[in-house]
């Protein structure tokens, strides 16, 4: 159960008595006022951490419905419970209909206050969490806080918000990393509905049956595993946006249903008979050649077009050249323990130089690894990743003909290996994984330096 502080008003000091022993007696912190005038005074001077719940005595000297409307006025969201000696409809449906959340009668019973403080307690704190979690949502997402300077940004940007208020479906494309979310985002808050959800799913990390499930949901007994109905993205971001990420993977099975979501408005979760319907603003990102796959017959045409009626093209960062300071700056202010940590003008210069394959991304992966090496000094050169101190990317190519997953492995740690002059610990960082995991694949795949 959660302990909160407890704002308990009653004029009768053996009631109050015998009321504080029972909320302390549950872990709460009880403060006691005798009067509703002592009561407003003290929310008035704890603005800055409110009580979680008020406990108001119906027959106060003063009018107790007049200090619950100012309570109300004051804490619109704080839970305020009417004690009365009295248990009359009347009064009770006054003081409802006047913002309390629920009303005891004397003496009250420790079982029924608790559980109705655990109740109430619980759902004002979720409730505050919802709200700080949208606002930190919303102010991530904000359009206008985008960090960027480059003309080519801009100009996505600008676009973005000027189709925001359409409601046609939006195809952004882009290589991995460019920043395709932050552009559906700048779409959905720029729009009519950005009071509501946006909802994001990337369509390559679930195989073809649990992304059915996730974006249409299911009922129970639908497939092995489902013990209950689930509703799916679609149903949770109705009124709302949802971005498909990486759409160009989707099978064509799925194809066909998400078809009939786009121009019917209705579709059927899965194991279930009745249709379900829904008005939801889809914006589908990919990095593939999206008529490559419709000319190979691996996309719906009619679903690239239906998709497909306001295009976004989003470019790398290599180039976006005046993107990668700001961006930089942008991130170290985030993961910084230090306020005001400085990046060196010869990192400024390496990062600049750098061709970023992995494009935003990999730039913020790089910044947030070279605040924790800096430990809020100075960052300086050594604080970066080996690729970018070195300026160029690792490349890597394959032989013609078909190769075995591991044979692609093999391949790739080896070339790595090599252009690094054989430097395991370069190495290991490059390939993303621990210096023990590389040793341990060198031997499996007997990979071992030219000369020996």
């Amino acid at each position: 159960m959660n302990k909160g502080i407890v704002y308990l008003c009653d004029s009768q000091p053996e009631a109050q008595e015998q009321v504080s022993r029972l909320l302390m007696a549950g872990g709460h912190t009880v403060e006691t006022f005798a009067s509703g005038t002592q009561l407003l005074k003290a929310l008035a001077e704890s603005l800055g951490a409110p009580p979680d719940m008020v406990l108001l005595d119906a027959s106060l000297e003063e009018d107790s419905l007049e200090t619950l409307r100012q309570v109300k006025a004051r804490t619109k969201d704080m839970p305020v419970i009417i004690v009365s000696a009295y248990a009359s409809v009347r009064s009770a449906v006054s003081f409802l209909k006047q913002g309390a959340c629920d009303y005891l009668v004397k003496p009250v019973l420790s079982e029924e206050l608790m559980q109705l403080l655990t109740h109430w307690i619980d759902r004002r704190r979720l409730v505050a969490e919802n709200r700080s979690l949208r606002a930190e949502v919303q102010r991530r997402f904000d359009p206008n806080q985008v960090v960027f300077r480059s003309d080519g940004f801009s100009k996505v940007l600008s676009l973005a918000k000027r189709v925001a208020a359409s409601e046609a479906s939006v195809l952004i494309l882009g290589e991995s990393g460019v920043g395709k979310e932050l552009v559906a985002s700048t779409i959905h808050y720029s729009s009519e509905r950005s009071d509501r959800r946006f909802l994001t799913i990337n369509c390559a990390a679930l195989t073809d049956t649990l992304l059915e499930s996730q974006l249409f949901g299911h009922v129970k007994g639908a497939f092995t595993g489902a013990t209950s109905t689930n509703c799916g993205l679609v149903e949770e971001a109705n009124r709302g946006t949802l971005f498909l990420d990486e759409i160009g993977d989707i099978s064509p099975a799925l194809q066909a249903k998400l078809l009939r979501l786009l121009q019917e408005k209705e579709y059927l979760p899965v194991g279930a008979t009745r249709v379900q319907h829904a008005d939801v603003r889809f914006v589908a990102a990919t990095n593939r050649d999206l008529e490559d796959a419709v000319a190979s017959g691996a996309f719906r045409e009619d679903l690239y077009y239906r998709l497909n009626v306001i295009t976004l093209n989003v470019p790398p960062l290599r180039e976006r050249f005046d993107d990668i300071k700001p961006l930089a700056e942008f991130f170290v202010g985030r993961y910084s323990s230090v306020a005001g940590q400085e990046v060196s003008s010869a990192v400024m210069g390496l990062l600049q130089a750098y061709p970023w394959p992995g494009n935003v991304r990999e730039l913020e992966n790089v910044m947030e690894m070279a605040c924790i090496l800096s430990a809020g000094e100075t960052i300086q050169p050594e604080h970066l990743a080996v690729r970018v101190k070195q300026g160029v990317s690792t490349s890597f190519s394959l032989p013609q003909g078909q190769m075995t997953l591991d044979e692609v492995e093999r391949l790739y740690i080896e070339q790595v290996y090599q252009q690094n002059n054989y430097h395991k610990v370069n190495t290991s960082q490059i390939l993303g994984i621990s210096r023990k995991t590389l040793d341990r694949k060198l031997k499996q795949y007997s990979i071992h330096r030219k000369e020996e």
